[in-house]
């Protein structure tokens, strides 16, 4: 399998986290009901399945899909030898950023939702992939509920942002409550400015870039629709 794990810079928004000092690696396996084995999204919802960016821009080519797919087997069936190019792949990632004058950052769940703070690696003395790399910032966007991942229960270097979906508005409220940003998509067009509050809280534009963790928090991260997710009638985008 000689698949990457990680990518950098071949999407159409990491790359404008440059800007603002942030390098960011990606990396896309397969989401909840892909590739007919394996769910990575425990709490996918039906509208976020249909909209998911799983699809949206290169995704939609099957060499991309069949990579992800790659991916996600070796996840699922050898997590020894995953975890050691992952481990890899976030060094060199980390030494480019570096030489590069930026900070290098790292999203482990592009199109997934594990909880990688869960994820031990083996034969190593550190645990989990953020005690390897204290000076790379994580970040992911999450759908598990905020009593399931709350903030004292994350690596220092490891920032989560809850995303709103039909079925979870009272989960993102109790998220928004304890100080964690939201994620929500509306469906205002490229070029149109988002809604200013939603549910009382200030909106903010989440697609200026997509380094997360230097957000203000208390805020909801407006995303405006992309792909598939523009033909939404589940309520999963909220119209506007």
């Amino acid at each position: 399998m000689t698949t990457d794990l990680l990518s950098a810079g071949n999407d159409s928004k990491t790359p404008k986290g440059e800007k603002i000092g942030v390098y960011t690696a990606i990396q896309y396996l397969l989401p909840a009901n892909a590739g007919g084995k394996y769910n990575l999204c425990a709490y996918a919802s039906n509208g976020c399945l249909e909209a998911c960016l799983n699809t949206a821009g290169r995704g939609k080519f099957n060499s991309v899909q069949k990579a992800r797919l790659n991916r996600t087997n070796l996840f699922n069936t050898d997590r020894e030898t995953f975890f050691i190019k992952l481990i890899f792949e976030i060094e060199r990632h980390r030494r480019k950023a570096l030489k590069l004058g930026l900070q290098p950052a790292m999203r482990l769940n592009g199109t997934s939702d594990i909880k990688w703070e869960a994820q031990h690696i083996q034969r190593l003395a550190t645990p989990t992939i953020f005690d390897l790399f204290p000076d790379v910032q994580f970040y992911d966007y999450t759908a598990y509920p905020y009593h399931k991942r709350p903030t004292e229960s994350l690596p220092a270097n490891y920032h989560l942002t809850m995303s709103r979906k039909e079925n979870n508005e009272k989960d993102c409220l109790e998220a928004l409550r304890n100080g964690r940003n939201v994620a929500a998509v509306f469906s205002t067009k490229k070029g149109e400015a988002l809604p200013k509050t939603y549910k009382g809280y200030e909106v903010i534009d989440g697609d200026l870039h997509d380094v997360r963790y230097k957000d203000k928090q208390g805020v909801v991260v407006g995303l405006r629709a992309k792909g598939d997710a523009r033909k939404d009638q589940s309520g999963f985008v909220i119209q506007v």
